[in-house]
């Protein structure tokens, strides 16, 4: 049994997927950051760096993007070239950009340019193997994830998203550069895709009785609930997800560090006794930290280079908690590669990055417990909505620090709170206040 918590606000939307009540995803939609990964572009080449041999394009965004000049070797300044976004911009870095386009659908995703067969299961990847080997075209690979098909859906919808292919590379011929060619899937048609369609005995949990519309435009919404009660259960499950330290059993526990650069996850095994009723052995305390790691991994949308310091693992040992790890990874898309073992005896391995972390959704500094402006917007509109139900109270005092104060300005926060709830808000700038203080 699969629950959606949902609970939308003017600052941020968040969807939290429990399967048999344990929280196995978490989406969160930030208004005020905008999201281009997905996007397809008809872009203009802007300038080239041939020292670090990429060049940068224009695509009609506030920022430019970047491509590898690996992948079009040929372009020069005022070149028009169709790209996907692969990777949204980080601090001042630039989109990062593909001619490489993968073209998404519901079962499957073209791969344009490339004639060839892909699908992180192999089991999948056998069985699609099969099936397209007389039926691929030149120039249109197939990337299939779902685990649930037939032939012929299939089929049918990789001949479908060639042709809606095909009419956006006819209509960019008459378009001029930049411009916005297709736009990625929203949030809740990704929540959807992923978590609803074709799916029995799904649930879902609103904070607030309009947002049943915003999945009526999808799905027929019958087994749901709304109680303002959901945003605390959202809070803290996105509280406890973002911990420095998670306890495993009584005082074993895994450290995650995230920095710039890379992940550092400590596992300890505290004075844990391995003959109790859960754990018999130490291998089996390492399988239990490491899918612990990889749900928190998946949850934090963690990426980049991470390193995992596993208890006191011996060299013969290794390898059967390597081939665990590498059947964990299955459950997860974006594990891009496992490099196996350092010689200090350390777990090496890459996660794709897919959009922003939690971490930076939720912190502006998170070693400081400085929240994100757009984060903090969102608990003070949660409280104020929940002390309204509650308490009929519509008038609230909340000091805050400046960073925070100019985003609220920015958006028109305050109107909209008085707008769509009739609730008043005051705010009171105050340097001393990291996050927010009520005062009434």
């Amino acid at each position: 049994m699969k629950k959606i918590f949902v609970d939308t606000g003017i600052t941020q939307n968040r969807f939290l997927v429990f399967e048999d009540e344990e929280l196995i995803d978490i989406y969160i939609e930030d208004i005020s950051y905008k999201k281009l990964e997905g996007n397809i572009y008809k872009a203009r080449v802007e300038n080239i760096n041939a020292y670090l041999n990429i060049a940068f394009l224009n695509i009609g965004e506030i920022k430019n993007a970047f491509i590898d000049l690996k992948e079009a070797p040929n372009l020069k300044i005022g070149d028009e070239i169709i790209v996907q976004i692969k990777r949204d911009s980080e601090g001042k870095k630039a989109h990062k950009a593909s001619s490489r386009i993968l073209f998404p659908g519901k079962k499957l995703h073209l791969l344009v340019g490339i004639k060839d067969i892909k699908s992180p299961n192999k089991e999948i990847y056998k069985k699609i193997k099969s099936m397209f080997e007389n039926n691929i075209k030149e120039n249109y690979g197939v990337l299939v994830e779902a685990e649930e098909f037939n032939t012929e859906e299939l089929i049918n919808e990789y001949h479908s998203l060639i042709e809606k292919w095909e009419n956006i590379k006819d209509k960019a011929n008459y378009i001029k550069a930049p411009c916005l060619l297709m736009k990625s899937k929203d949030y809740i048609s990704k929540l959807i895709d992923d978590h609803i369609n074709g799916k029995e005995s799904i649930e879902l949990y609103f904070s607030k009785e309009k947002d049943k519309s915003l999945f009526q435009k999808y799905i027929d919404v019958k087994n749901f609930n709304v109680s303002i009660d959901i945003i605390n259960t959202i809070d803290n499950c996105i509280l406890d997800t973002m911990k420095r330290k998670h306890f495993l059993i009584g005082e074993a526990n895994i450290v995650m560090d995230e920095v710039e650069a890379f992940t550092i996850i400590d596992v300890n095994s505290g004075n844990i006794d391995y003959h109790n009723a859960e754990i018999k052995s130490l291998m089996e305390f390492n399988k239990l930290a490491a899918q612990r790691i990889f749900r928190l991994l998946k949850l934090r949308n963690t990426g980049g280079i991470i390193f995992i310091d596993f208890v006191d693992v011996e060299n013969k040992q290794k390898q059967e908690l390597l081939n665990f790890i590498m059947e964990l990874s299955k459950n997860d898309n974006n594990i891009s590669r496992i490099y196996g073992w350092t010689k200090l005896g350390v777990l090496e391995l890459a996660r794709a990055r897919k959009g922003k972390k939690l971490k930076e959704l939720i912190y502006y500094d998170y070693y400081k417990d400085i929240l994100n402006p757009s984060y903090v917007l969102k608990l003070i509109e949660n409280k104020c909505l929940y002390n309204k139900e509650k308490f009929f109270k519509k008038e609230f005092v909340v000091s805050i620090p400046q960073t925070t104060f100019e985003l609220s300005e920015k958006i028109g926060f305050k109107d909209k709170l008085k707008k769509e709830w009739d609730i008043e808000l005051k705010f009171l700038i105050e340097p001393n206040v990291i996050n927010y203080e009520f005062k009434n």
